[in-house]
């Protein structure tokens, strides 16, 4: 007899209607289903779902109160804006003057540090003739 809520063609008392993750009631609050038809709340579907950095491990989702985030993909590997970094310097390669990607034998690389490893290859293969 008391208020009902409607979502995904059923229907729910407001405080049965909760997140399968961290159990905090949707009433009133934006939310998703998965392909199994569990519900969540955003935040937990995004921690579940997101696509993982793999440089720090954690997911790669937008910031509180944003919909939307950056990622960076390279080498088939995925990355936060601010994990994107050269291997050898550690130069973010999202910005400034060594901005991009040289890649290299499967390691992310700065043009500097592409080139100094080219010339270290070149050497080498040079001497073992």
């Amino acid at each position: 007899m008391e208020r009902i809520l409607r979502a995904t063609g059923k229907a729910y008392h407001p405080h049965c209607f909760t997140c399968v993750m961290c159990h905090r009631s949707l009433d009133g609050i934006p939310f998703t289903v998965d392909a199994g038809g569990l519900i969540h709340c955003i935040e937990d579907f995004h921690k579940k779902f997101a696509p993982r950095c793999s440089v720090c491990k954690e997911p790669i989702m937008p910031a509180p109160g944003q919909e939307e985030t950056v990622r960076i993909v390279a080498l088939d590997r995925d990355f936060h804006v601010h994990c994107y970094r050269c291997e050898d310097c550690g130069g973010l390669l999202s910005e400034g003057d060594n901005q991009g990607c040289y890649p290299l034998d499967g390691h992310i690389l700065c043009k500097t540090c592409n080139s100094a490893r080219i010339r270290v290859l070149t050497a080498k293969a040079s001497t073992d003739l």
